[in-house]
């Protein structure tokens, strides 16, 4: 199984036109169609808003598989993906390996992006780490994933607090955290300031 996290960045005025594109014409397409829609979360500093959605596919070949599929289809090729394209000021992606299941409320409660980059050969001892959290720490982990591409040597958590979760590695981490305001289909989102 892999996930997909998907990140776009929009100025504000372009973000409130894109997500009418998103939620008018993107997922009455794709749907869970073509990959499992596990979330939507996005974050605004200043006049930038960054827009996520993370995808579950089953391996990396049902992913190129789907995504192959998808653009096959009219509505999505000739309506979606020319209006929502002049929008975008920024695309980037990742695939992710889950490393954890989700209990409790799972990615519903996600309020916190924390990307950890390892020295080269770190990320295993990392998610090991992380995984093995327990207590409160463990109650707060949403999410947690290995990156496969485009860096193998990053480990992206989800949690519902500011809190990163502790390591002891000795090696270098550099961990990165963003605050993350969770969308619904259908519902404006609100003026969200990270």
């Amino acid at each position: 199984m892999v996930d997909e996290l998907r990140q776009y960045t929009f100025t504000a005025d372009a973000w409130e036109q894109y997500w009418a594109l998103f939620t008018s014409l993107c997922m009455p397409i794709r749907g869970d169609d073509f990959g499992r829609l596990k979330g939507l979360w996005y974050d605004r500093i200043g006049d930038t808003v960054t827009f996520r959605h993370l995808w579950r596919y089953e391996s990396l070949d049902a992913r190129a598989h789907l995504r192959a599929e998808l653009i096959k289809v009219d509505d999505w090729r000739e309506k979606f993906l020319p209006q929502a394209a002049q929008h975008v000021s920024q695309q980037f992606l990742q695939v992710l390996v889950p490393k954890l299941e989700e209990e409790g409320a799972g990615l519903a409660a996600a309020r916190y992006l924390h990307s950890y980059r390892c020295a080269t050969g770190k990320a295993g001892g990392v998610v090991q780490q992380i995984a093995g959290v327990t207590g409160t720490a463990r109650k707060h982990l949403c999410g947690l994933w290995a990156t496969e591409f485009p860096n193998p040597n990053q480990v992206v958590a989800m949690t519902s607090t500011d809190e990163a979760p502790v390591l002891t590695l000795a090696a270098a981490v550099a961990i990165e955290t963003r605050r993350l305001q969770p969308l619904v289909l259908g519902q404006p989102p609100s003026d969200f300031r990270a």
